[in-house]
């Protein structure tokens, strides 16, 4: 029928965007998902979901791809680096010193390497640090049995041309939080 689009469906239909966010919020164990153009952009509107402001700072790792400082700086926010270790993973000693510094972070699971979540979020909760997981390499992924993107607040997953699940373009954003969730719609710019 080429009704792909979230608005241009008929009476009684549901559109193709909505069947995919409820199916992929099934596949990840998420109350809600929201389809977005890219996962850079599931990545600013997760920040802007969090409430993260110009000027603020946002920890994320040092080895990344563009678009994860590239969300940070589309805010007119400041990434503050944090290390990472030979296993690639976001350096968990580092960031338990730099906890102070922020009060989000933007942590990319970087080629399919998963930190152990359990101390990062043990870390992240005692300085009362949001966390948004950038799972573009990691959808499908685990630790010990939960799904990436479900640890943080937010989850983000991209489906550009070569990622697990290929649409060409597109992003997707999790979360069981409701106020977030709305607020993601109201800022995705459908």
């Amino acid at each position: 029928h080429g009704r792909l689009h979230r608005y241009n469906t008929v009476p009684g239909e549901t559109a193709e965007v909505a069947l995919l966010e409820q199916e992929f919020a099934a596949f990840t164990g998420a109350r809600y998902c929201l389809a977005v153009a890219s996962g850079g952009y599931a990545l600013a509107t997760a920040l802007r979901a969090l409430g993260v402001k110009p000027g603020d700072r946002v920890l994320t790792n040092a080895f990344t791809l563009a678009p994860v400082p590239g969300a940070i700086a589309s805010l007119g926010a400041v990434p503050v680096f944090v290390g990472v270790t030979e296993g690639l993973t976001i350096d968990l000693d580092d960031l338990e010193a730099k906890a102070t510094e922020a009060r989000v972070l933007l942590l990319s699971h970087m080629r399919g390497h998963i930190c152990d979540m359990d101390r990062l979020m043990e870390i992240c909760d005692a300085a009362g640090i949001r966390v948004v997981e950038d799972c573009a390499h990691t959808m499908g992924g685990s630790w010990n049995g939960t799904p990436s993107g479900r640890y943080g607040a937010m989850g983000a997953y991209s489906c550009q041309t070569y990622k697990h699940m290929n649409s060409g373009e597109g992003g997707l954003l999790v979360t069981d939080d409701e106020e977030l969730a709305a607020r993601a719609v109201m800022l995705s710019g459908s």
